[in-house]
């Protein structure tokens, strides 16, 4: 063989290396393996993702803006590679953000709504600056359900005036769910490693679940909030989406913390646990009745699966008196949106016309056409009518219904008879439908977002080409244990089942 002929193989083979490692790189592990292995570097990975994602996002919306400065960030990551700097853990990682998450430069942050298209705050969130530090890239603003969802009671899942409605990663024809639509549609079309999503109650465990990838709504007060458009300080968190629970275990310790700015994160503490690799696990098996036929078919093959490989499932019920629960939950996030929209926007800037959650409303009536073309605002006109005087009731209920959660979810722990509980986190995906609204089947998110737990979420399993999730739902102060028995049963469930691409 000639020596150019064996120049081109080489060459060849190079090439086919370098194409290969760059469709396929999807977690941390392999993107860094890639750059210290010099098959690809940072800008050309964030390349890649923009092209990806102005290739493909027309059929999904997933995206709302490209940050500009995307570039120039992983230009200044590759110069300190040069020089043998490696940042931290999230070196070169180019991450997405919902587009209620505030940032240093010229993009707005606008939860969806036209009224907030000028909302230039040209501050870094909390998460932002400690994404930065690690490393990260931030790549743009993913789309979401306009206000978190939390504007009307017949709305679309995914649909914002600002981002038109966002689509389901495997079929299109369906609901991507939400509230963090966008980011959880963009991983599961591997338009970054990376994605953030903010979550009241469901808004990341179930748009996670239904587009077949990895998740965590962290514990009330492991991440601060500030710089995050808010719906309720009583449940708002933020969390990773990601291709893998670890990449999500690694990305939640580099935004966790505490921040004087946000109150709740001084009362959070994450407690050192000494945790034995266990063999076979007890686990608490939730029943799923208020899930789809087909739902509760791959979910008795995962709990099957899992006594198959050495495990010991116990049928747990929710024996609690939880009438009121959710009666207590929606006048609590009602006082809470009105309270803390009221104080967001009177601090926005000049050039964003509404500075009260009255503002707001009479703005999406003058522009109906545009912010109400499928369903009004039946829930902001409630909150706007909440009576804020109302201290006492306020405080009686939140302590009533944080209460009750909490006992629900210590009594499915008690006696440390089961090692973890879990659950289907949703059934699948539904028809858009833009008229009606939304069809959801039950989910699992509910218990934990108003206790304030951490709630994983595994793409485990199928109904024919639409994901399901399974449910990991930690114990109060359980979150280590989450973590490390949710990898137990990951690694389980992943083998077992071929997840839909």
């Amino acid at each position: 063989m000639t020596k150019i002929k064996i120049g081109l193989l080489i060459l060849l083979t190079v090439l086919i290396t370098f194409i290969s490692e760059a469709q396929e790189l999807k977690t941390i592990d392999q993107i860094h393996n890639a750059y210290k292995n010099k098959t690809i570097n940072a800008e050309q990975l964030a390349k890649k993702y923009i092209k990806r994602i102005k290739d493909l996002d027309s059929q999904y919306n997933a995206v709302i803006s490209i940050e500009p400065t995307a570039l120039k960030q992983a230009k200044e990551i590759d110069n300190k590679a040069e020089k043998g700097f490696w940042i931290g853990p999230l070196h070169g990682i180019p991450v997405l953000l919902k587009d209620n998450i505030e940032t240093i430069g010229t993009l707005p942050t606008t939860a969806g709504s036209l009224a907030l298209r000028n909302n230039v705050t040209n501050k870094d969130a909390f998460v932002v600056k400690k994404l930065r530090d690690a490393g990260a890239i931030i790549l743009g603003k993913t789309n979401l359900s306009e206000w978190a969802n939390f504007r009307s009671s017949f709305s679309s899942s995914g649909w914002s005036a600002i981002g038109g409605q966002t689509h389901n990663a495997h079929d299109i024809e369906r609901n991507p769910w939400g509230s963090s639509s966008g980011s959880a549609v963009a991983i599961a079309l591997n338009f970054a490693p990376v994605a953030l999503g903010t979550e009241t109650d469901g808004s990341i465990t179930s748009p996670a679940s239904v587009n077949g990838i990895y998740a965590i709504k962290p514990s009330m007060g492991q991440v601060p909030r500030t710089g995050t458009i808010p719906l309720s300080s009583s449940q708002d968190t933020i969390g990773p989406m990601t291709h893998s629970l670890n990449d999500a275990l690694k990305v939640l310790s580099v935004i966790q913390g505490k921040d004087s700015l946000d109150p709740a994160t001084t009362d959070f503490k994450l407690k050192p646990a000494i945790i034995k690799n266990k063999k076979s696990l007890v686990i608490g098996v939730l029943p799923s009745d208020q899930f789809t036929a087909e739902t509760q078919k791959v979910y008795a093959k995962q709990v099957q699966a899992l006594k198959a490989a050495g495990h010991i499932p116990v049928n747990i019920t929710i024996t609690d008196k939880l009438e009121s629960l959710l009666a207590d939950e929606y006048y609590t996030l009602l006082y809470d949106f009105k309270h803390e929209i009221n104080n967001y926007l009177k601090n926005t800037p000049k050039e964003v016309p509404v500075k009260s959650l009255g503002d707001l409303i009479k703005f999406n009536v003058k522009n109906k056409s545009t912010e109400m073309p499928y369903f009004g605002q039946n829930i902001l006109i409630k909150s706007n009518r909440i009576n804020l005087e109302e201290k006492q009731r306020y405080s009686k209920t939140k302590t009533r219904y944080r209460s009750a959660a909490i006992k629900a979810i210590s009594n499915l722990y008690r006696n440390k008879v089961v090692d973890i509980v879990i659950a289907p986190t949703t059934s699948p995906a539904w028809k858009i439908d833009l008229i009606n609204g939304d069809s959801t089947k039950a989910n699992s998110s509910s218990l934990s977002a108003i206790a304030g737990t951490t709630h994983i979420t595994l793409p485990v399993g199928n109904v024919k080409h639409l994901p399901i999730g399974l449910s990991i739902i930690a114990d109060v102060g359980g979150e280590l244990s989450a973590y490390t028995y949710a990898k137990i049963i990951d690694d389980v469930l992943s083998k077992d089942t071929k997840k839909p691409e």
